[in-house]
């Protein structure tokens, strides 16, 4: 039965010697027998060993660099999404007050509406307060010219009775002087006889129609002081229309000024807006980058795995039993036992003997080459799954990055 060892190296299985046995030395070769291993093989192993030990070191010095990148990238992502959520909140103020500055807006309208209705309703009072206000002016005008007919009629009649009496007088006294010139009369009685001629003065009575007059003037009193209290009204109804407009026009000023501040906070709006495009662009491409670098993680991941394998191939190998190198343990050409021993009992030395009975898989133990090759199968299998499982894992890790960012 012929036996590949692990270096290649084919192995013939012989019959072992039993005591008293005169087969030749070189046929007491044991089952497992090895040759011995060059030194140019050995150097050769070690050098390529070191050169993969090299490649390690630089591939997970690499790998700790593309990290190091991550995490700089990772915490940069981070500053840029502070940035993000400081603009935001600034935003979020800005548009608060234009949100409470339209609100003031809206009250200045309405305020501004209130104020033209007061005017409004003033403006009609005033109109009816104006028309009863003439209305009572137009009597006091009535009054004062029928007062001022009764006086001119008083006086009228007054004069004429004055020249009535006069003309009478004149007359006697003309009449007197005649009969003073006949003799008829003395100078002395001249005035009684005047006297007597004309009597007593018809003087024309007036007292009623002052008495009227009076009246009338205390109607034109009253009247006036209607109008005066009309007047009044008007005015303070004016001045009320003066502090609506006053209202209004401070409303309107104040509805100016608001604008231009809205217009102000827009604009920054608008600028903070677009840092917030920026910075978000700057986040892509670092996501990117970060993308990137996962990959090459991944991958630079892969190739340690992969001389990692390989170097365990060489471990495994210093681990296992060697076909090249001599049994130090026993003389070459005898395998240790009974002499007695069967065909039977040597296969049965040969499986106790087995070298592979040493190699061990993490804690199974196996008896031939085929468990050993399906070990390491199994255990590339394994590896792969840890890989997928790490590389899942990575990204989960980037999404939860996110996910807290978000949150």
């Amino acid at each position: 039965m012929t036996i590949t060892g692990i270096n290649g190296v084919n192995n013939t299985q012989g019959t072992s010697r039993t005591s008293g046995s005169t087969a030749p030395a070189e046929d007491t070769t044991g089952l497992f027998g090895t040759e011995e291993t060059s030194e140019a093989e050995e150097a050769k192993k070690s050098e390529e060993r070191a050169l993969l030990e090299a490649q390690l070191a630089q591939l997970q010095a690499e790998l700790d660099e593309l990290i190091a990148k991550k995490a700089e990238k990772m915490s940069y992502n981070k500053e840029l999404e502070s940035q993000i959520k400081a603009l935001l909140a600034q935003k979020n103020s800005l548009n608060a007050q234009i949100e409470a500055n339209n609100e003031a807006i809206k009250e200045n309208e309405e305020e501004i509406k209130e104020n033209q209705e007061k005017i409004e309703l003033e403006e009609a009072e005033i109109e009816k307060l104006q028309e009863q206000y003439d209305k009572k002016n137009k009597e006091v005008d009535n009054l004062n010219q029928q007062i001022s007919e009764k006086i001119a009629k008083i006086l009228e009649d007054s004069a004429a009775n004055v020249d009535e009496e006069t003309k009478k007088i004149k007359e006697a006294t003309e009449e007197a002087n005649a009969k003073v010139e006949a003799g008829e009369l003395t100078q002395e009685e001249v005035a009684q006889y005047v006297a007597n001629k004309v009597g007593n003065p018809s003087l024309a009575s007036s007292a009623s129609e002052f008495s009227a007059i009076s009246s009338m003037m205390s109607q034109v009193k009253s009247l006036i002081d209607e109008s005066n209290n009309y007047v009044e009204q008007i005015n303070q109804r004016q001045n009320n229309i003066r502090t609506y407009e006053k209202n209004i026009n401070a409303a309107v000023n104040e509805n100016k000024d608001l604008v231009k501040r809205n217009e102000n906070l827009k604009k920054q709006v608008t600028s903070i807006n677009t840092q917030i495009n920026e910075i978000g662009d700057e986040q892509s491409v670092v996501n990117n980058e970060i993308a990137q670098l996962n990959q090459q993680i991944s991958n630079k991941k892969s190739e340690i795995a992969s001389v990692q394998n390989q170097l365990n191939g060489y471990d495994n190998n210093d681990t296992d039993y060697d076909y090249n190198r001599p049994n130090n343990n026993q003389p070459e050409n005898e395998v240790s036992g009974s002499d007695n021993m069967t065909g039977e009992d040597v296969e049965t030395v040969s499986a106790t003997t087995n070298p592979f009975v040493a190699v061990s898989y993490d804690t199974g133990s196996y008896s031939n080459m085929l468990e050993a090759l399906e070990a390491a199968a199994t255990a590339n299998e394994q590896s792969t799954t840890a890989a997928r499982t790490t590389d899942n894992n990575n990204k989960q890790e980037i999404r939860n990055m996110f996910q807290e960012l978000i949150a």
